[in-house]
């Protein structure tokens, strides 16, 4: 799954939302001395390890704790951050205590599969394992060191959030593509709602015409406690009250992309299509607004081979309070965000050559603060706290301020991920 409407315009027509906006640039937050990674080697079978990094240089600070082989296929850390969760493919769960850099304990869990992802809440520890044609929510006492819910969807998953005390999944049918399912896990145990006209999944056809793969990926964002929002490429949304999983449908004041396009998956024309799709990913942000982006995707056949075209779906934010939606970039196809600021970026070009958006940055009622790297196709972004780590090419990161876009550096990429927060 892969990641401007012009900002004039955005601004002139308000933010909304729930969230007061906030009336000035964000303010820049003194950057950690240290961040968490793991770290392996590109050659050869070495287990990965946890290790301290100084946050500027990406260097090692300290001893590393070894991980399990896959150790860190997902990351959340304990309430006030004492304790850390990595999940592998065993699969299973390994605890490392920061301040002493110690692994105290692991909890293997049922069946074939690797840890997706991983939420701390609590006394209670979330864990979500993807296997070929289904999924599964496992509910663990971090503690005690054992699993106190395991349960089992016969579906795919198509994205996770955390919401209060609990995690929201959403899943497709196993084969093909159908209408979704938003599946609620918590202390409560599991409750799922099927949304029947939001469709969502992969099929793949290899007969005499050739291999066609089409996929379809909704965005899924979630307050917390309250609702959940599936958001496709269409002009209607899911809205899903996490009280009763209520589900009503809304149409947006805007499309989030062009019906045309939308349609012509669903009726493909004569064109010989090997692969296409819309995907899009969604969040709640503090100010009350969703913030929407993802890219459509086709690959077409013709003389030379196989070519894929990527369009960016832009940066649109949603307001809850009267369904509409403003567009306010038209090149993002990815984004992270952070306390008070949203980073969008994107790289389209599937190794065309092509200007790149680089990284703008916005504050969370879509006024834009900084652009940052232009012309570069960015592809990855990394959030861990204050900080944004954007990967410029193989060999390149930048550390930046995600609150005002200073570049703190310019380092080496090393073979490492970043524990992000």
């Amino acid at each position: 799954m892969i990641r401007a409407f012009v900002a004039a315009l955005a601004l002139a027509v308000g933010a909304g939302g729930n969230g007061a906006p906030p009336t000035a640039t964000p303010a820049s937050e003194k950057p950690p001395a240290t961040v968490l990674g793991i770290t392996w080697h590109a050659r050869g079978f070495v287990r990965p390890k946890l290790t301290h990094l100084r946050s500027l240089s990406l260097r090692p600070a300290g001893r590393g704790v070894p991980l399990r082989v896959g150790g860190g296929s997902a990351t959340t850390l304990s309430p006030g951050g004492r304790m850390l969760a990595l999940g592998d493919e065993n699969p299973g769960v390994e605890i490392v205590d920061l301040e002493r850099m110690k692994k105290v304990g692991a909890v293997n869990l049922p069946g074939p599969g690797w840890v997706t992802f991983l939420s701390w809440q609590q006394g209670t520890l979330f864990a979500v394992v993807a296997r070929d044609r289904s999924t599964a929510v496992a509910v663990i006492d971090p503690v005690g060191r054992q699993v106190l819910q395991h349960h089992r969807l016969p579906r795919r998953i198509i994205d996770v959030q955390e919401s209060r005390g609990a995690v929201v999944v959403l899943t497709a049918p196993r084969k093909g593509i159908g209408p979704l399912e938003l599946t609620v896990v918590g202390g409560k145990g599991m409750q799922s709602v099927r949304v029947p006209e939001i469709f969502g999944g992969s099929r793949v056809e290899n007969g005499e015409d050739g291999y066609r793969a089409r996929e379809v990926t909704p965005g899924l964002a979630v307050e917390p406690g309250e609702r959940a929002f599936i958001v496709p490429a269409g002009k209607t949304l899911a809205e899903v009250s996490l009280h009763n999983l209520a589900v009503e449908y809304h149409t947006l004041a805007e499309p989030v992309s062009l019906l045309g396009r939308f349609h012509n998956w669903l009726e493909p024309s004569a064109e010989a299509k090997v692969l296409d799709g819309p995907q899009r990913k969604a969040d709640w942000l503090a100010s009350g607004l969703v913030a929407v982006t993802g890219a459509d995707y086709t690959t077409v056949t013709s003389a030379s081979g196989l070519d894929v075209q990527v369009d960016a779906a832009g940066l649109s934010l949603l307001d809850p309070d009267d369904w509409s939606i403003r567009k306010i970039d038209d090149e993002t196809s990815d984004f992270v965000s952070f306390r008070t600021s949203l980073l969008a970026f994107g790289d389209t070009s599937w190794g065309h050559p092509a200007p790149g958006l680089g990284v703008v940055g916005y504050d969370l009622t879509g006024r834009e603060l900084f652009r940052r790297f232009e012309g570069t196709g960015v592809s990855w972004v990394e959030p861990v706290e204050g900080l944004a780590y954007v990967s410029l090419d193989e060999k390149r990161r930048a550390v930046l301020d995600a609150a005002t876009g200073r570049v703190l550096r310019v380092v080496r990429s090393r073979p490492l991920s970043l524990v992000l927060s």
